[in-house]
């Protein structure tokens, strides 16, 4: 039977194996690490380092197969040691200095600023103000007590006898991410939509982890808001890329109100750094182009429609992205892009609209050809819609119309669909160079 031992205070940790990385949208992440620890009886410090900085002090649950180890206290050591930090603590101190120059000084320390270190002179007690971009170099006795090269946790173990004791520490941490990027071809003639997916993951937790089972969450896990992290902690901002090329995908399942994707391989995720994985196979699916005129406006959007289905050789709870889309210049077989658009998470057999953009040869224009008040709260527009296709291509096109209050709609040229309660649709199609007018009237109530 496991043993569950909490952990108070300030804390966390990720040494030596890494074995699971679970990680979620929302900057965060949680870690499994195992070890195996050999530990003498009685109380004894335990140190371990290589832990990320960006952790969750609160979060630390540690399993123990083996009865009778307990934690007496622990800390996490983030006071590293740097050139100021060591400089304040020597305040009081005797230390030497040799400028660029090459002149010497040895004396007590009284301050350390940004521009300059006083000292005072021990035989004649007079007071060195030297600057700071004098000095080529400083020497000290020793290094202060209570620094540490990196972040550490310190424990303080109570064992009942001698041997090995396995562990399995888990916590959560913020500076790892994951997003997705869907890369699409779209074939027009066709009428199919090649789908390439990527996931990038991004490392700034301030530790790598080597040959970790890697599982990613997509949807909104509720998590409070706090700053967990002294400011200074934040880890440098650098990073580069490193492509995986896609041998191992990854699976999904439902998982309480989300979904889980666990990549089939292990894999290694440095720190300060971007990772790229293919999240499912290239996937070819059934599409359908749509023009969509918004009245009082002039543009016509663009648009590409595809069901998230089996069927339609999908099928995959597909999380949270960017969507880049490309086509095929038959001249000179080369891909042109034509378009960028943002996914939400989307569940399996819904329907997905992208937006390519506003379409060159396709018009709009709304015009109020008459207005009338018909008694106090009604009122009526006549109201006259013009569509140009100035291509070469048929384009089917639909308009929206939003409405408000109380509304009905008569006299119109086109048959129209009722979308929701404020808004009406109606669709044409236009041949190559065709001009189009639709025209109705409206009537709205004010209560």
């Amino acid at each position: 039977m496991k043993k569950i031992l909490p952990i108070p205070l300030l804390l966390l940790m990720a040494a030596l194996l890494a074995d699971q990385v679970t990680i979620y949208n929302n900057d965060f992440a949680l870690v499994r690490t195992n070890l195996s620890l050999q530990l003498a009886k009685g109380l004894q410090d335990y140190y371990f380092e290589d832990i990320p900085i960006m952790i969750d002090p609160n979060s630390v649950i540690i399993t123990s197969e083996k009865e009778g180890l307990d934690i007496f206290s622990q800390n996490y050591e983030y006071d590293l040691a740097n050139t100021r930090k060591i400089m304040q603590k020597y305040i009081g101190r005797s230390i030497s200095l040799l400028t660029k120059s090459e002149y010497k000084f040895k004396g007590i320390l009284q301050f350390n600023d940004f521009d300059t270190i006083g000292l005072i002179d021990e035989t004649d007690g007079q007071l060195n103000l030297i600057q700071q971009d004098e000095i080529r170099n400083i020497v000290l006795d020793t290094l202060p007590e209570n620094f540490f090269l990196k972040p550490t946790l310190h424990w303080q173990l109570l064992i009942p006898k001698n041997g090995e004791y396995p562990l399995e520490v888990s916590y959560l941490c913020r500076g790892m991410m994951w997003e997705v990027t869907y890369n699409t071809v779209w074939n027009e003639d066709k009428r199919i939509l090649d789908i390439n997916s990527w996931v990038t993951l991004t490392n700034e937790t301030g530790k790598g982890f080597r040959d970790t089972k890697l599982k990613l969450i997509a949807g909104d896990v509720r998590k409070l808001d706090k700053d967990l992290y002294p400011e200074r902690m934040t880890p440098d901002e650098a990073m580069y890329e490193e492509y995986a090329k896609g041998v191992p995908t990854f699976e999904e399942k439902a998982f309480h109100d989300f979904h889980l994707y666990t990549l089939s391989a292990n894999v290694t995720i440095n720190n300060n750094q971007t990772k790229q994985l293919q999240l499912f196979p290239l996937a070819k699916v059934k599409a359908e182009p749509k023009y969509e005129y918004r009245t009082h406006t002039d543009k016509i959007m663009g648009k590409i429609v595809f069901v998230n289905s089996k069927s339609n050789s999908l099928g995959i709870p597909l999380p949270r992205g960017t969507v880049m889309i490309y086509k095929l210049d038959e001249a000179d077989d080369n891909l042109e892009f034509i378009g960028e658009d943002r996914i939400d998470h989307t569940p399996t057999d819904e329907e997905i609209e992208l937006v390519t953009g506003y379409a060159f040869d396709l018009v709009g224009e709304t015009v109020v050809l008459e207005q009338r008040k018909e008694g106090k709260n009604v009122l009526e527009r006549d109201i006259s819609v013009t569509l140009k296709n100035r291509g070469t291509s048929a384009r089917k096109i639909t308009i929206v119309h939003d409405l408000s209050a109380f509304w009905s709609i008569r006299s119109e040229s086109l048959p129209y669909a009722k979308k929701d309660a404020d808004t009406i649709e109606f669709e044409k199609k236009l041949s190559g160079g065709e001009v189009f007018t639709l025209s109705w009237t409206e009537r709205i109530e004010y209560k």
